[in-house]
C-alpha cells in the first residue's frame, strides 16, 4: 500500500498520510451524475417572507425574472429518476415549510478511518496498560497534558473506565476554546444536558479493511453492494416525490447515502448570498442600500414601496449569508474551517423551512497511517467544537429539538500503532449521535484491547442497528423495510437500556 503526503493547511485541519486506496475511493463516489441545476433564490431563506410563488402567479405565470428578482443565493444539483419543473420544486418546498417542521438526521461522515481508541481512551488499570503498551509512541496520559503528551478527561457513568482524549474536550488547555465533546456529554446521564450518545466500537463482521468496500457497506446499511443508499431507501418509502431539499449532500457531489430509487434529492456546494455591487461606492454597498430601504414611500407610490421592500430583503439575505461565504463562521464556530462551514451551511438550509429531512457532511482526513498526533488532534479539537457550536446554532434557530446528527468513520484503526507514529486499518469505529433528542451516555460497550487476536478492537455495536434506532426512533417508518437482513440487534447501552431517542 503506497502512502502520499499532502501538505498541511494553515487552518490546523492537517492532511494526515493517505493510502492509495482511500485516494481511489474519494473518486468512486462521484460516479452519479445530476439530472438538473436548481437556482436557489434569495427570498426562499427567508421563507419566503414577500409572499410564495405559486400566491405571486399571474395569467401568464411566474416568469424567472420574477421569480429570481431578489437574486441568487446558489444553485443545487439535482438527482432525480424523472425530470422537475423548478417552480413547482419550489410549490413543493413551500408546501412543506407550511406544516410544523418535521425531525432532522444530519451525516457527518469522518472519511478516511478515524481512530477511535485515541478518541475515548480506555482508563481503568489494565486496560489503560495495555493500550499504553500496544501504542506507546502515540498514547495519552490520564489525566491533565503533560510532558507534550495529550492527557484524558472521566466520561461520566461509565465507572471511571473511559475517558475522552483532551484533544476534544472543552477549555483553553484542551481544545482551545470552552466547547468540546464533554459540552454535549455532560454528567452521560441521558437525562437533561447529557446530549451525545457514544459508541465507542460499532461496525460489522467480519471486518473489512478496504476504505472503498467499508465505506459502501456503510453508506448502503447493507454488508452488500447496492445502488441505493440507507437515507435514499428510506426517502423512496416515506419522502417528497416533488421535493429535492428532502436531502441535501454539502458538496459538490451526492453522497452514496442518499441515493435513491426515485425521489429527487440535490447537492449544494455552498450559498454564495445576494450581494449588490456599486462599481463607483467605496466601502460596504449593502449597508447604504439597506439604509434607503428603510426610507418610507409616499403615500400611494406603491411602486417606490415595493422596490424598497425588495431591497430591503436582498440585503437581509445576503447578511444571513454572510458568514458562510467567508472562512470565518459566526456562532462561536471554529474558524477556518471546512466543517463549520458547511455546519452553518447545515442550519442554515434546515432553518430555512424548505422541508429538508436529512443532510449529509463528508469532512477530514482520517487515514492516519503516519505522524498521526498533529493531524488527528487538530481534527478532533475542530470537530468537538464545532458539534457543539451547531447544537447552540439550532438552539438559537429554535429547532434543536428537531435535529440530530450522526458522526462515523468507515472503520476503526489497529489497536497497536506502527512505526511511523501512526496506525493502520482497522475495525470497531466511533460512532456518535448528538442532539437535545438524544439520551446521551455510553449507548455501547467498549470491548476493551486484550481481547481481539487479529489487532482490532471487537465490535460490540453493529452499525446497523444504529441506524434501525434512528428510523424507529427518530425519522418514523419499518426499519425493515429500508435495511436488509434485519432484525438487526438492539442497541445495549452501558446503563441497561436499549433507547437512543428520548
Amino acid at each position: 500500500m503506497t502512502d502520499d503526503l499532502r501538505p498541511p493547511t494553515t487552518s490546523g485541519e492537517a492532511h494526515a498520510l493517505r493510502c492509495a486506496d482511500c485516494a481511489r475511493s474519494d473518486s468512486l463516489v462521484t460516479d452519479l451524475p445530476p439530472t438538473s441545476a436548481l437556482p436557489i433564490p434569495a427570498e426562499a431563506l427567508t421563507g419566503f417572507s414577500d409572499g410564495v410563488p405559486h400566491a405571486r402567479r399571474t395569467a401568464r405565470g411566474v416568469d424567472r425574472r420574477t421569480f429570481l428578482r431578489n437574486g441568487l443565493a446558489g444553485v443545487a444539483s439535482v438527482y432525480s429518476a424523472t425530470h422537475l419543473d423548478w417552480g413547482s420544486i419550489w410549490e413543493a418546498a413551500v408546501a412543506e415549510a407550511a406544516e410544523p417542521m418535521q425531525k432532522s438526521l444530519v451525516c457527518v461522515f469522518l472519511n478516511g478511518g478515524n481512530d477511535g481508541l485515541n478518541t475515548i481512551v480506555p482508563v481503568s488499570s489494565t486496560q489503560y496498560a495495555a493500550y499504553e503498551a500496544a501504542r506507546s509512541n502515540i498514547a495519552r496520559v490520564i489525566g491533565p497534558s503533560a510532558g507534550g503528551r495529550v492527557g484524558t478527561t472521566p466520561m461520566g457513568g461509565t465507572g471511571s473506565t473511559l475517558a475522552f482524549a483532551n484533544a476534544g474536550v472543552s477549555g483553553a488547555g484542551n481544545n482551545g476554546d470552552t466547547k468540546g465533546f464533554d459540552t454535549l456529554y455532560g454528567d452521560g446521564s441521558g437525562g437533561p444536558g447529557s446530549d451525545l450518545a457514544v459508541f465507542p466500537a460499532a461496525d460489522y463482521t467480519p471486518a473489512n479493511r478496504s476504505h472503498f468496500e467499508s465505506r459502501d457497506y456503510w453508506f448502503a446499511g447493507a454488508l452488500q453492494k447496492l445502488q441505493t443508499g440507507w437515507l435514499g431507501r428510506w426517502l423512496d418509502l416515506y419522502g417528497s416525490k416533488a421535493n429535492p431539499l428532502q436531502a441535501v449532500s454539502l458538496d459538490s457531489s451526492l453522497s452514496k447515502q442518499i441515493r435513491t430509487g426515485s425521489a429527487p434529492v440535490c447537492a449544494i456546494e455552498n450559498l454564495g448570498g445576494a450581494k449588490f455591487q456599486l462599481p463607483s461606492m467605496s466601502g460596504d454597498a449593502n449597508a447604504e442600500i439597506a439604509k434607503l430601504a428603510g426610507v418610507g414611500a409616499a403615500a400611494g407610490n406603491d411602486g417606490l414601496a415595493r422596490a424598497r421592500q425588495i431591497y430591503g430583503l436582498t440585503v437581509d439575505v445576503s447578511n444571513r449569508l454572510g458568514g458562510l461565504r467567508g472562512t470565518q463562521p459566526g456562532g462561536g464556530y471554529p474558524p477556518n474551517s471546512d466543517l463549520s462551514r458547511k455546519l452553518q451551511l447545515a442550519a442554515t438550509l434546515l432553518g430555512a423551512g424548505l422541508g429538508t429531512r436529512i443532510v449529509t457532511v463528508d469532512w477530514g482526513s482520517f487515514d492516519t497511517h503516519g505522524d498521526q498526533l498533529p493531524s488527528h488532534d487538530a481534527q478532533l479539537g475542530v470537530l468537538s467544537r464545532g458539534l457543539a457550536a451547531f447544537q447552540a446554532d439550532l438552539a438559537a434557530r429554535g429547532i434543536e429539538d428537531k435535529v440530530v446528527t450522526m458522526v462515523f468513520s468507515e472503520f476503526g484503526r489497529r489497536i497497536a500503532s506502527n512505526d511511523s507514529a501512526g496506525t493502520d486499518h482497522g475495525a470497531g469505529g466511533m460512532m456518535l449521535v448528538s442532539g437535545s433528542a438524544v439520551r446521551g451516555g455510553l449507548a455501547g460497550e467498549h470491548p476493551g484491547v486484550l481481547v481481539d487476536d487479529d489487532g482490532d478492537l471487537v465490535t460490540t455495536t453493529d452499525f446497523r442497528s444504529v441506524y434501525q434506532a434512528l428510523i424507529a426512533e427518530w425519522l418514523g417508518g419499518e426499519p425493515g423495510a429500508v435495511l436488509p437482513g434485519g432484525p438487526h440487534p438492539a442497541l445495549k447501552r452501558y446503563d441497561g437500556g436499549s433507547a437512543l431517542i428520548g
